[in-house]
């Protein structure tokens, strides 16, 4: 079969100048196929597939499919044995690994580059001919049920972070976090899984991403060879689901069996393709990132109010929160840490924040940016990422914004988001054993 789309881009010119060159091409069924090649004399690729589809696309009921399907995916298909995709990476000194997201399920496996016909032929394999069989669909049920008690139901922090999200979504499925319901987990059927697959693992939903010491036309040629004649199967749902805007401030407190207390605080922000994500991003890390930044200088160094404090934004295809997490000290309770956030809150709206203090922060995430384009696996996880949300133009421009913020704009987006109104307060107390 010939490719009946071809789409080479050379984008080097239009990137920021930290980012690899990339080309890419479309095969006659969909499927994107992408390829950063990185001469370093390495001999080692990052073989990795994204399909766009995470746990936004499920419904109330069936919550944490996508999850599920990726577990299933390293059971059998019509020609390897359950757990033989596995072996077959290992016995040519590779490694692989797979997520689930609520935006996107993510499968890599890292390898010689000798080895790309291999990988893209288990890669194929699951996506055309997975068996999906029942005697080995209900073991693994009990494993993401075990997986569930392990990070959510009894870990106060995983807890937290899951109700947080039950409280600041109530229509739309970022509503629950990808691990899904446990109600769910222990009622889905295996139809329920087969029609997930076969809706959403097809090459049209699907990008191929070959990053590491390699060259783009072996890729697309290998890519054609072995994808080129997997065929389509449904249409893809398009329904778009909206929040309600939210008309107030939420509050709720939940009992967990915990040494101490813990607060979450989220507040609505767009999604990840709204020019204020790189401020927002910024906001982030002038909060928390580091023993200097302002929530870990006074709430852990000066005030020993908490152990843990995080602060971060979500980058997702539809709106998402900007979040922060806390771990209080032994006795301290979550309303003492939460007032201090929102005193830290109000300074950052009312006082002009030092040149210095954004400087730094450019300083900073242009080092770490830099350095997650060293190794093939981040190369590729991070452009498929942005390919899998459907816009890969929020990290051309990643650099440039980063570089042309200032103290104002930072300021403004906290004045902008952080609003009272719009919050939602999770505080998680100690409950009994």
């Amino acid at each position: 079969m010939k490719i009946l789309i071809a789409s080479i881009l050379s984008l080097g010119t239009l990137m920021a100048s930290s980012l690899p060159h990339y080309e890419t091409q479309t095969l006659s069924n969909g499927l994107q196929v992408v390829t950063i090649p990185m001469d370093n004399g390495s001999k080692v690729i990052s073989t990795d597939i994204f399909y766009q589809v995470g746990s936004r696309n499920e419904v109330m009921g069936k919550s944490g499919i996508a999850h599920m399907l990726e577990h299933m995916n390293f059971k059998s298909t019509k020609n390897l044995k359950a757990g033989e995709f596995d072996e077959e990476v290992k016995s040519v000194g590779g490694m692989n690994n797979a997520s689930t997201g609520f935006d996107f399920t993510h499968y890599y496996i890292k390898s010689s580059s000798e080895n790309l016909s291999k990988s893209l032929s288990l890669f194929s394999e699951l996506m055309q001919n997975l068996n999906l069989k029942d005697e080995e669909f209900q073991p693994e049920r009990n494993v993401v049920a075990e997986e569930r008690r392990w990070r959510t139901d009894n870990n106060p922090m995983g807890y937290l972070y899951f109700r947080l999200f039950n409280s600041a979504y109530v229509y739309h499925p970022y509503h629950w976090t990808p691990i899904g319901f446990m109600n769910d987990i222990q009622t889905w059927t295996l139809e329920d899984i087969k029609t997930f697959h076969q809706t959403y693992y097809q090459p049209k939903n699907a990008i191929l991403v070959v990053t590491g010491d390699i060259k783009p036309q072996s890729v697309f040629e290998e890519a054609q060879k072995h994808f080129g004649n997997v065929a389509n199967t449904l249409e893809i749902p398009t329904k778009k689901v909206i929040e309600p805007e939210q008309d107030g401030a939420r509050r709720v407190e939940v009992n967990k069996e915990s040494e101490v207390e813990m607060l979450a605080i989220s507040f609505p922000i767009p999604n990840f393709q709204h020019p204020d994500q790189p401020k927002l991003s910024a906001l982030s890390e002038m909060l928390s990132s580091g023993k200097s930044s302002r929530l870990n200088r006074i709430l852990v160094d000066e005030k020993r109010l908490v152990n843990q404090i995080y602060a971060y934004n979500m980058e997702n295809i539809d709106p998402g929160v900007f979040l922060f997490l806390a771990v209080c000290n032994n006795g301290v309770k979550a309303e003492e840490v939460e007032k201090e956030i929102w005193a830290i809150i109000h300074t950052l709206q009312n006082k002009p924040v030092e040149k210095a203090e954004v400087e730094k922060i450019k300083i900073n995430t242009k080092a770490d940016f830099i350095y997650s384009l060293e190794s093939s696996t981040s190369v590729a996880e991070l452009f498929g990422s942005y390919l899998a949300r459907g816009d890969i133009a929020p990290l051309m421009k990643y650099e440039a914004a980063i570089e042309a913020l200032n103290p104002d704009e930072i300021q403004n987006v906290a004045k902008t988001y952080l609003v009272p109104e719009k919050s939602t307060t999770l505080i998680l107390r100690k409950g009994k054993k």
